[in-house]
């Protein structure tokens, strides 16, 4: 899962703030200082419950959030500095060429009235690397191929309607692979899919990383799917992360109660009582003094109620946000169904070793 250029940094995000008017005068901060660092070639999540901050985040990486006061301290993209764009001039430089997005919701990003070889060859108008239409169409035809779309020479002439929806979220992935982006952003791609489709279309991501050494963001409520493929994790909670670290550290050893109840929720077997987290994200326009999981967290200590803790470092690659980490806090001992989970996740990557 690794790639030649793994040291290579692609994205470097640092402090990135983004709020929001309500009214007049007030202001309501969804992102509260999000640190990001993405390699070559690396598949990174970003998983946290509805309001996290995820979708918001990735959207500052484009210049898309509509009506958003976005500021950071550093954001580039292989070297260049977009933190201070403002024009879409500036930003039709980045969309598309150096950073692909996937929206929410594919299923509905084709046109019904025009057929996938149109849209497709859209997306290439006035790309430098074809001399004429017929070779735009052949490589299209092949990347629909590469992608499992039998047939595609067909398929592309005709309409999204006649396409299930497993393959038509092949091709709008394929509409953003054709502009050779080195960075595409997979926003709750697999969603709307069962669960057959689902795997093969994160085998398709997975295919994509290690052909065109594409790196990946890819963004989702489901924990386990973001443990089946992603080599680092970014954990949001209220606009913040409050846990970062590798695939092992997160699925083998997490350190954030928030974390822990994420995993506690992955079902084991089909008739399992689930794991609910107890109350609701907060509201983000009336933040609770503190840590805003504090409410929420069966483990809470009085300072977190007082002081919102700062990210903590466990390792190299591991941090987290929690005062249970403070040399002075108590010890917790894990549930047994957590235990079971972190078990069944560590057989699972020696499998993979």
């Amino acid at each position: 899962m690794e790639t030649n250029n793994k040291d290579e940094i692609l994205l470097l995000v640092k402090n990135l703030r983004v709020s929001f008017k309500e009214g007049r005068k007030k202001i309501i901060n969804i992102v509260r200082g999000i640190d990001l660092k993405i390699k070559k070639g690396q598949i990174v999540g970003l998983v946290g419950e509805s309001g996290s901050g995820k979708t918001v985040t990735s959207k500052s990486l484009l210049g898309i959030n509509e009506f958003a006061n976005v500021q950071s301290d550093v954001m580039e993209i292989s070297g260049i500095d977009i933190s201070n764009y403002k024009k879409d001039k500036q930003w039709q430089q980045i969309r598309g060429k150096k950073i692909g997005y996937i929206p929410q919701d594919p299923l509905t990003a084709l046109n019904p009235t025009r057929t996938i070889g149109k849209q497709l060859l859209d997306v290439l108008h006035k790309d430098p690397r074809f001399k004429t239409k017929e070779e735009k169409i052949n490589y299209l035809i092949e990347l629909l191929e590469s992608f499992g779309i039998r047939d595609a020479k067909e398929k592309f002439n005709a309409y999204p309607h006649t396409f299930s929806g497993g393959m038509k979220q092949r091709v709008v992935i394929a509409m953003v692979v054709a502009m050779q982006p080195e960075l595409i952003i997979a926003d709750e791609p697999t969603t709307a899919l069962d669960p057959t489709v689902q795997a093969s279309v994160l085998a398709l991501f997975n295919d994509i990383r290690n052909k065109y050494g594409i790196s990946l963001i890819f963004i989702s409520h489901n924990i386990s799917v973001i443990a089946k493929f992603c080599d680092y994790i970014y954990v949001l909670y209220a606009g913040k992360v409050v846990e970062k670290g590798t695939r092992a550290d997160i699925f083998t050893d997490p350190k954030h109660p928030y974390t822990w109840a994420l995993i506690s929720a992955i079902p084991e077997e089909k008739n399992q009582k689930l794991f609910n987290i107890k109350g609701t994200p907060p509201d983000m326009a009336n933040l609770p003094a503190g840590d805003p999981f504090a409410p929420r967290n069966e483990y809470a200590l009085e300072i977190d109620f007082e002081k919102e803790p700062p990210l903590i470092d466990v390792s190299e690659t591991h941090a987290a946000a929690t005062w249970l980490l403070h040399p002075d806090a108590p010890k917790v001992e894990l549930t047994e169904q957590l235990k079971s989970r972190l078990e069944l996740f560590r057989k699972v990557f020696e499998k993979d070793e």
